[in-house]
């Protein structure tokens, strides 16, 4: 009985004075750049470019990858009708939908706060006319809040 109450003992003083991963705060865990708390803004990417520094830009279709882009530092992110093939498992970009678009910008908008926002018109919603490109634009703005640019 000795035995056991000596292990027991040293396996108690051994869970005191250890310290579990579980135990260490996030923030020193991830070793990366920190977020900072102001948009990036086309002021704020030419001033990187005069000064040479990279300007970091990553596409991203949902809510998780938008939180990862932001708390990496990313500074532009874009939202681009490849998620036909990424997201939706079809063969080309020509399936996806404005709509279905939509709701990628909006998951994204909600999950990234810092970054530079760009937002893509899928393929073939735009060239009938140059008054279509105009209300697509205008529509895809009110209905993504966070949107500052449309790339067609």
């Amino acid at each position: 009985m000795s035995l056991f109450r000596t292990l027991a003992k040293r396996c108690t003083s051994l869970a005191r004075s250890s310290r579990y991963m579980s135990n260490i705060p996030e923030d020193s865990v991830y070793g990366g750049p920190k977020p900072q708390n102001h948009r990036v803004t086309l002021t704020h990417l030419r001033q990187k470019h005069r000064k040479g520094e990279p300007i970091t830009m990553v596409t991203a279709y949902d809510y998780p990858s938008a939180v990862h882009l932001d708390s990496a530092g990313i500074d532009i992110c874009l939202v681009e009708d490849s998620a036909s093939m990424v997201v939706h498992g079809h063969d080309t970009t020509l399936p996806i939908t404005l709509d279905e678009m939509l709701v990628h910008c909006r998951a994204v908008a909600r999950g990234a706060k810092r970054p530079l926002l760009v937002g893509d018109l899928p393929f073939g919603t735009y060239e009938s006319s140059s008054h279509q490109v105009e209300f697509l634009c205008v529509t895809v703005l009110n209905s993504w809040k966070r949107a500052e640019f449309i790339r067609l």
